[in-house]
């Protein structure tokens, strides 16, 4: 009979001390998340009140989570009495495994990580890569995501956004907008010149910092060709590349000035028999 009860007491025992570690297993969870969800608000508090990049600071706001996730998970596994040592000893053999086998993946990390340190571009800004033009979105571990101008999103593998050549539009607060004009050869140069100077000037996008460039810059066949070369704001570049090409068209509409287009002349002779 005490042999009976000492076992159950044991067994009692066993298992409140059981409970107590599975209640301070569960203990460490809770405070754990708790401690991530402040930790996460004031980093994401931080980032919209910082000036860096919002993709870095994204990045780095998920590893340090992960991280911690990690760490809180081992802390409550030690008090589960599970051997940590020996799970972080397999956690290595398996992560070397996995590894090898997703290479590539890891690569494609790798490459992530450079695109974030190197800071090639930011959120926002529209570049050319591959073929492809769009304005960044995100970037995530294994993946750039780009929105077009028509509004298609696009996904680059961060190998391909690491490893190309990348032309970045919005790096620099100015643009050169560069356009040709065909007139007829009866036409002033000095007068073209001047109504193509005139037109880009008077425009309010036009950047004052330069004066823009206009000249006589070819000979066709049927035509002449002026090169203009203007600066705006980045953000406006299109807007005044477009209302350009209508105010030229408008003024040398106006000012009489030729815009000479191909044409074939075509002459029949008859031959008479003698």
């Amino acid at each position: 009979m005490n042999k009976s009860l000492t076992i159950t007491e044991k067994f009692i025992e066993s298992l409140f001390d059981n409970l107590i570690h599975l209640g301070q297993a569960l203990l460490i969870i809770l405070i754990g998340y708790i401690i991530s969800k402040v930790v996460s608000k004031f980093i994401m508090r931080a980032i919209q009140k910082s000036n860096r990049d919002e993709i870095i600071l994204n990045f780095f706001h998920t590893c340090l989570r992960v991280g911690f996730g990690i760490v809180v998970a081992m802390m409550a596994l030690s008090q589960l009495g599970v051997n940590v040592t020996s799970l972080l000893a397999v956690f290595t053999t398996v992560s070397a495994a996995i590894a090898l086998a997703l290479k590539d993946t890891l690569a494609e990390i790798v490459d992530g990580m450079k695109i974030m340190f190197s800071r090639p571009f930011v959120k926002g800004d529209v570049i050319e890569v591959d073929g492809v033009t769009g304005k960044i979105q995100e970037i995530s571990l294994l993946y750039t995501f780009l929105l077009t101008l028509d509004n298609k999103r696009i996904v680059i593998p961060n190998s391909t956004m690491a490893n190309s050549r990348l032309i970045n539009y919005s790096s620099e607060p100015y643009r050169r907008v560069d356009l040709t004009f065909d007139v007829g050869y009866d036409c002033s140069i000095d007068h073209v010149k001047d109504v193509i100077h005139d037109v880009v000037i008077s425009n309010p996008l036009c950047a004052r910092e330069q004066e823009p460039f206009v000249r006589l810059t070819e000979y066709k066949d049927s035509s002449i060709t002026f090169s203009l070369r203007a600066w705006t704001k980045t953000e406006n570049y299109e807007e005044f590349k477009f209302n350009i090409v209508e105010e030229i068209k408008k003024k040398f509409d106006e000012e009489g000035i030729d815009i000479p287009y191909p044409q074939l002349d075509v002459h029949i002779k008859d031959h008479l028999d003698a």
